[in-house]
């Protein structure tokens, strides 16, 4: 008989049990660095809400939910003067621990703790540290003086604006 209560007790222990929550956090640390250093960084969560807004090299805990049962994505710009811009993405993915809960029967843990907690997504290690090299960009235009009676084809006379 205390053999039965015993595994009964252990069978609702299980079921009560959140494998991600217990085992994983819901809040990752991300390192942002560029080439060359000092660029602009803005990250938006998929709400549009920007949540860091400073310059590399930088480190930011980013949330791995978005909610009940939604992983977190984040948009990632990278701006600096003379250089284009770079956008990187960061989406929140389900966690192994998640899976858990399958296994030991947490039905609880599956439905309400980890989705609740946010414990039920991560941010891969490789999206934990980002590295990027922005490319310069060249001044493509350029001040075109011309002769009013010499103006390249296409020009019309009849769409020039005199300046005094």
């Amino acid at each position: 008989m205390k053999i039965i209560r015993l595994l009964a007790i252990c069978a609702l222990m299980a079921s009560l049990t959140s494998c991600a929550t217990l085992f994983t956090s819901t809040k990752y640390p991300v390192t942002f660095n560029s080439t060359p250093e000092g660029a602009g960084i803005t990250i938006e969560n998929r709400a549009g809400v920007v949540v860091f807004d400073g310059k590399t090299p930088a480190s930011v805990k980013l949330k791995s939910s978005a909610g009940y049962m939604k992983k977190e994505e984040y948009k990632v710009t990278f701006t600096k003067d003379g250089y284009a811009q770079k956008v990187v993405h960061i989406s929140a993915e389900l966690d192994g621990w998640y899976i858990g809960n399958i296994l030991i029967g947490g039905w609880l843990g599956m439905l309400i703790v980890d989705p609740l907690s946010g414990a039920m997504y991560k941010i891969a290690k490789e999206d934990r540290e980002i590295n990027e090299t922005l490319e310069p960009v060249s001044n493509e235009y350029a001040l075109q003086v011309y002769d009013i009676n010499h103006l390249p084809n296409g020009v019309n006379k009849d769409d020039l604006v005199r300046i005094n």
